[in-house]
């Protein structure tokens, strides 16, 4: 399944060995999203570090690792895609997303209710995903 993933569910994989971190490394999960991402992980990447538990060396090799599962998708690729992100979803921060979507004909995995208001992209939560996967 060909998912574009947000900044919220990289951080959640990060910080908390679960449900999110599964889905993440399923093998049948092909993760998408724009490079933006990047730059959202480096905004918040001192707050991450503070939350998360276990030392500094892990933190970095666990970054690696679920940054390595990403096809990143350049902004250059996804501006023609943007004029149809602005006109299903309001948040600008989102139209990336919305973008890659589109371009790479993914569904969305998000917990951001934002998504949710469009009706172009089928959205899913990780609530959503597990049922999706079949996972406890």
């Amino acid at each position: 399944m060909k998912v574009t993933v947000d900044a919220n569910i990289l951080f959640s994989a990060l910080l908390k060995k679960g449900i999110t971190r599964r889905i993440w490394f399923g093998p049948e999960i092909e993760l998408y999203s724009p490079k933006f991402i990047l730059i959202e992980f480096e905004k918040y990447k001192s707050f991450l570090q503070k939350k998360f538990n276990g030392a500094q060396e892990e933190f970095q090799l666990l970054t690696q690792k679920l940054l390595s599962q990403i096809n990143f998708i350049s902004d250059n690729e996804l501006k023609p895609f943007l004029p149809a992100s602005a006109s299903l979803i309001k948040d600008p921060k989102d139209w990336l997303y919305i973008a890659c979507a589109l371009k790479e004909d993914t569904i969305i995995w998000s917990n951001d209710k934002g998504f949710k208001k469009q009706e172009r992209i089928k959205t899913l939560t990780t609530t959503e995903m597990k049922e999706e996967f079949g996972l406890l």
